[in-house]
């Protein structure tokens, strides 16, 4: 047993200051027990800061069996943590602790400044009013120190080790590693014998092989549909909503969405499409129709000028670019689609290739994480150490953009805490 240095023997720690572990040491507050949170970076809640476009989307007030739906695997792994602190008792701890809050479209709850940093600055003013926990910031933890299947406490990257018979694991994911979240927890948990699920990104853009125009960068198409298939054809994701064009592929609230449902498939290198239906209301028969009488009217027009009739000059040019780039394809393999095909193939089924994901910088959750099988559910503690816990992105679930991961990230810390104090 390594010498105690009481000035660093603490009841618990948190490893990582980000939205759980700065969550698990605001409740921690006030209980009486000494509780330290170490933080990588020179600063906590770098990544919590940048949620939701920097207005941070806290929760979600959909029923639990509706919330669940959004959550990988039908919310098997966090459906007890959500029974002990649910979407309500969110709302509640935020606008008690003075933070007042506001639903939006979706049942999205954002805070009503509209940002993020007073979400923050909320947990932090807790924690730094208590008497009981202290934050230690620029510890990076390099090991955790387990004797004889049990946590008694961790060592930093300046070799300097704090002693503790409980430790709970908060460190994320690998998403935003900018803000320090470079898998760290993944890395401690798999050195301390945990199990892990592949990691990948999630709520990603999606990178595809003829993309759009810089100048459309961030263009905001609305109300279409969105399908993603296999090389054989078959559909394996499909949703509505809105989408940004991207000189490197697609982005926005439904390809987010979807790259959740495709990400495994991507990782292992099954090769896969995505379908843009800009007119889903109207069938392809009856547009088909349309398109040659519009035509027939303005002959004599540019294709781009006809176009006008359904799009708006931003996606004629995106037409432009993108039937270029397909004429030539066309012409290799001896075949030829005349204006009015093209159009409807544009208008219907614009069709591409997707040739990977945007990537960790972009990705706003990962996919993957710590083995649920070793992990008791009911108090969010390790089955194969005793006195170590988990919560957040570090574990092996994930959910849809809405407020749904944060709440997972408070849910689970919650529930550890009750079994920490």
């Amino acid at each position: 047993m390594r010498q105690k240095n009481r000035q660093n023997c603490f009841d618990v720690i948190i490893v990582g200051g980000g939205a759980s572990g700065l969550f698990a040491g605001s409740l921690l507050s006030g209980c009486g027990k000494r509780v330290l949170i170490l933080e990588k970076m020179r600063q906590c809640g770098l990544k919590l800061r940048l949620t939701g476009k920097g207005r941070c989307n806290l929760t979600n007030t959909l029923s639990q069996k509706d919330f669940l739906t959004h959550c990988s695997n039908e919310g098997l792994g966090v459906e007890e943590a959500l029974k002990f602190f649910s979407n309500q008792d969110t709302i509640n701890y935020f606008e008690k602790s003075g933070l007042p809050l506001v639903e939006e479209r979706g049942r999205r709850v954002f805070p009503k400044s509209g940002k993020s940093i007073d979400v923050f600055l909320c947990l932090v003013s807790k924690i730094e009013r208590s008497a009981n926990v202290e934050i230690k910031c620029n510890h990076a933890v390099e090991k955790l120190l387990i004797e004889q299947g049990k946590i008694v406490g961790v060592e930093c990257q300046n070799k300097e080790v704090f002693t503790s018979d409980k430790v709970l694991l908060c460190c994320g994911g690998e998403s935003y590693p900018e803000t320090g979240s470079e898998g760290d927890g993944i890395r401690l948990a798999k050195q301390s014998g945990h199990q892990i699920t592949a990691t990948m990104p999630a709520l990603v853009g999606l990178r595809t092989l003829y993309a759009h125009p810089r100048s459309l960068q961030n263009y905001l198409v609305k109300n279409v549909c969105v399908s993603i298939s296999n090389k054989e054809g078959k559909i394996l994701a499909k949703d509505f909503g809105d989408i940004h064009l991207d000189e490197y592929g697609l982005a926005g609230p439904v390809i987010l969405r979807l790259s959740r449902q495709i990400a495994e498939s991507l990782y292992k290198g099954e090769k896969l499409f995505v379908s843009i239906d800009m007119k889903p209301k109207v069938s392809k028969d009856k547009l088909l129709r349309e398109v040659k009488e519009v035509l027939q009217q303005r002959m004599g027009q540019t294709i781009e000028s006809v176009l006008r009739a359904w799009l708006p000059k931003e996606l004629a040019a995106d037409f432009k670019f993108i039937t270029k780039k397909r004429k030539a394809l066309l012409a290799k393999e001896n075949r030829r689609m005349n204006n009015a095909d093209l159009i409807v193939e544009y208008l219907k089924d614009n069709k591409d290739e997707i040739i990977g994901d945007m990537g960790w910088y972009e990705a706003i959750i990962t996919k993957g994480g710590v083995d649920l099988s070793q992990i008791n559910l009911q108090t969010m503690q390790s089955k194969k150490v005793k006195g170590l816990y988990f919560a957040g992105e570090v574990l092996d679930i994930d959910a849809d953009t809405g407020g749904f991961n944060l709440q997972i990230a408070f849910s689970t810390a919650a529930l550890a805490c009750k079994n920490l104090s």
